[in-house]
């Protein structure tokens, strides 16, 4: 065999090498787009099952307005890198990348195989999960927003569900008598009221439903509400904190108009006392007796949102969740 055919003959191997690769890599594109994207989804954070932080407040006084620093920097070692781990899943939904928006549908996932935060341990855990179960549906909301919807990813409907659902027991069965019916209540009621939306189901709309008449039928004609007043020197702060969530969850159940929404009406008695900025504050000191902490700029932000009119609980919220 002459030299120049053995030359020939490895360069057409070697041709054919080639072309059976990028074959192959087509054929893998097309038909598992999962391995591409998987490929790009490293590092993807996980969450916990169980979770059994204390308080930050202390507990000896009735007020729960103190905090504990020592129990407060506890609480934050635990829920900061959960909280950390929902908002990089979040980014990356929102990132304008088609993969990477695949790599935070994988995260969910990943999470929902392995029961993320469906054992919390204690009354505080349970509390502190209902803000990221709300950052959590804003993670879908986003998805579906850019097209991804959660059709056939049935572990990760099964495990919202599951969130929903325990959070509902939480609330109507364990909680105490203060928490189910203060502003723990209705900002958990906002969760489960995306939930419901996402998952269609109607059972976990009406419990968001009835969540916002707990709390908009105990205002009282001077847009108080009693369980916040007993904050103490906090109580402003949780008047702002209840208007927030009564607010928002407001807002969300506007697309049913055919529901209409017990006490909404009072809404705006509330939204009247914590939006006066100094006056406002002048009025809690004078209900309580107690000089009011200056509210942060976060806080104040509730109270630059009006309530819905009712033209606006007629027509579908655009809220954004987060």
């Amino acid at each position: 065999m002459s030299k120049a055919l053995i030359v020939g003959m490895t360069l057409m191997a070697a041709l054919l090498t080639a072309a059976n690769s990028a074959a192959s890599d087509t054929v893998l594109a097309m038909v598992k787009p999962s391995l591409r994207q998987d490929s790009a989804c490293k590092n993807l954070p996980s969450l916990p099952r169980r979770v059994a932080t204390i308080s930050k407040y202390d507990q000896s006084f009735r007020s729960k307005s103190v905090l504990n620093e020592a129990q407060r920097q506890e609480r934050a070692l635990q829920l900061a890198p959960i909280q950390a781990a929902i908002r990089q899943v979040l980014a990356l939904a929102r990132t304008d990348d088609g993969n990477a928006a695949m790599c935070a549908l994988q995260g969910l996932r990943s999470w929902a195989i392995g029961k993320a935060l469906t054992d919390m341990a204690t009354s505080d855990a349970n509390l502190s999960r209902d803000s990221f179960t709300g950052e959590i549906t804003a993670i879908v909301l986003t998805l579906q927003a850019r097209g991804i919807s959660l059709n056939g990813e049935d572990e990760i409907r099964s495990w919202l569900h599951t969130l929903a659902s325990q959070t509902m027991v939480y609330y109507d069965v364990k909680a105490g008598p203060i928490s189910r019916r203060n502003n723990h209540r209705y900002w958990a009621a906002t969760a489960v009221a995306d939930l419901g939306a996402i998952l269609s189901d109607e059972n976990m709309r009406a419990w968001a439903r009835a969540s916002f008449s707990l709390g908009a039928c105990q205002i009282d004609d001077e847009g108080f509400l009693p369980l916040e007043l007993a904050r103490a020197d906090r109580a402003y702060e949780y008047h702002l904190h209840a208007y927030s969530a009564l607010n928002r969850l407001a807002r969300q159940l506007a697309g049913h108009a055919h529901h209409d929404l017990e006490c909404s009406d009072r809404l705006g008695l509330l939204y009247a006392l914590v939006a006066d900025g100094a006056a406002s504050r002048a009025a809690f000191e004078k209900r309580t007796g107690l000089a009011q902490r200056h509210p942060s700029r976060r806080q104040l932000a509730a109270a630059f949102m009006p309530p819905p009119t009712r033209g606006d609980l007629g027509t579908t919220s655009a809220l954004d969740p987060i």
